[in-house]
């Protein structure tokens, strides 16, 4: 038996200022080919480990196609028919190998040519194979799910845990079940259940109330009724498309749509647990430093949900920089902030040397004006190379290109060339010889994902939320292409499970 497979997925920000290429949409290697997917990801905590993880348990070969996975503004046509084309183009050339496909998308990409680039994507693998063959799927917990989705596939695997710790496990359960189907050892139906509501993300953190009872409620449901999986999809709020917002998915041999329809229920009629109050950038630091005053020893995290590049947002935002930077306290460091003018600018003075220029502040005015830097001097320097210690991405390389550590008073400032996603754990301070321990404040750009790392090492974390497009203050958007009514922007939606 042989097997497809490879992961295509993008979280796209239609609120972001130009459009994704390829460059953005695949970093510094990020696009990986063929035997690639084997070298880079096996035994990884990513969805293609499980996939891989599981081939090996079950004894089944697999042909690999392309790895990538980022999130930023909409997609151009051009790069999503390049991107898709090359899976397509190998499951042309290898059709009649493989017995099934299992490939990972995100479930909240959208492109210039189209608003759910995961059904987009499964059309065109079913030009290729026809409408028999099984194919799986695993996806991100903010897919904005669609019932396209549902009919063009044999099963959606969702990870369940904010931050994404579980990918692995998500890709496993997709891979084991269509090695299951296609041996004829089970038969399994998929029900989606979509809800008129949107979950401000910052609310979703799965370890943390009042989302972890509803993942473990879930959970336990699924558990007690026998259910191959279960899925609750937060969904995600910055997609201005119809489809965007919360859902249930359910996967099992009977009775799909009756438990999704009663799980989906349970969250709706919890609905408004799910309330989040954003803080302005001078609230969060006032906060912060209570908690550095009360607390002892240790760090405060300040994190600037607002600028958070893993939901698309440019990562050269000010607002939170603007703030640290007119406090001026002791031992504060932020990091990181994208500006390749001002990282290469510090590599060419050199350690020791001074800065003046504008940081940040370039990508639109949304996020705050740039700061102005006037001798900043340069403490470190870095290529930017460093390997993964949060537990989302554990042992997995990463590159910031070139980095650098500026100092402004009593604030240091971590600069890089690239912008590599947001702040996972340490990674960015440490590359320029930062022990994060040694400071009393430390900012970085992130919703959840960061508290993976820092949460079971920070004495406090407080999220700063000042305006941005990865904001939790859905009112801040100004949609128009979403279903309505939806809650919490029309307190008077319902729901009404069919």
């Amino acid at each position: 038996m042989k097997i497809l497979f490879g992961l295509l997925g993008h979280e796209s920000n239609t609120f972001a200022s130009g459009a994704g290429d390829f460059k953005s949409w695949a970093p510094n290697g990020w696009w990986a080919v063929g035997e690639e997917l084997f070298t880079k990801y096996q035994d990884s905590p990513w969805y293609i480990g499980g996939m891989i993880k599981a081939a090996q348990e079950y004894d089944v070969e697999l042909i690999p196609t392309v790895a990538l996975e980022n999130a930023g503004p909409t997609l151009t046509k051009e790069t999503v028919d390049y991107a898709v084309g090359e899976v397509v183009r190998i499951a042309k050339e290898r059709k009649g190998e493989y017995d099934g496909i299992c490939i990972g998308l995100h479930g909240a990409g959208c492109a210039e040519n189209t608003d759910d680039l995961e059904a987009y994507t499964l059309e065109k693998l079913r030009e290729v194979v026809g409408p028999n063959m099984p194919i799986t799927v695993s996806l991100d917990l903010h897919g904005n799910i669609t019932e396209a989705m549902v009919e063009l596939s044999n099963g959606l695997f969702g990870c369940k845990q904010y931050p994404h710790t579980d990918m692995a496990d998500a890709g496993y359960l997709a891979m084991k079940t269509l090695i299951r189907m296609l041996r004829g050892e089970a038969n399994y139906q998929t029900a989606l259940v979509q809800l008129p509501l949107l979950v401000a993300p910052a609310v979703g953190c799965t370890f943390d109330e009042p989302m972890k009872s509803l993942t473990d409620y879930v959970a336990g449901y699924a558990a007690e009724h026998g259910l191959l999986d279960a899925a609750f999809f937060h969904g995600f709020p910055h997609a201005d498309v119809p489809c965007a917002g919360a859902s249930v998915v359910v996967v099992a041999e009977k009775g799909a749509k009756e438990a999704a329809t009663a799980i989906a229920t349970h969250i709706w009629e919890n609905r408004e647990h799910l309330k989040f109050e954003s803080l302005a950038a001078d609230v969060a630091v006032d906060f912060a430093v209570d908690a550095v005053k009360k607390q002892g020893t240790g760090y405060v995290v300040i994190n600037e949900i607002s600028d958070n590049p893993g939901a698309g947002a440019p990562g050269d935002g000010t607002h939170l920089l603007h703030e640290m930077i007119s406090r001026d306290l002791p031992k504060t460091i932020f990091g990181y902030i994208y500006d390749p003018e001002i990282a290469l600018l510090a590599h060419k003075v050199g350690v020791g040397g001074l800065v003046t220029g504008l940081l940040g502040g370039k990508t639109d005015k949304i996020h705050g004006a740039p700061v102005e830097l006037l001798n900043a001097k340069v403490c470190a320097l870095s290529d930017g190379n460093a390997t993964f210690v949060t537990p989302m991405y554990e042992g997995m390389p990463v590159c910031y290109g070139k980095s650098a550590r500026l100092r402004v008073g009593n604030v240091e400032i971590i600069v890089t060339e690239l912008l590599n996603d947001q702040a996972f754990d340490d990674r960015p301070f440490f590359i320029t010889g930062a022990d994060i321990n040694q400071y009393d404040v430390v900012c970085i750009k992130s919703e959840n994902h960061f508290k993976s790392y820092f949460q079971p090492r920070a004495k406090a974390i407080v999220a700063a939320d000042p305006p941005g497009i990865g904001t939790s203050n859905l009112s801040f958007f100004n949609y128009r292409n979403l279903r309505r009514p939806i809650y919490p922007i029309d307190i008077d939606a319902r729901f009404s499970a069919k």
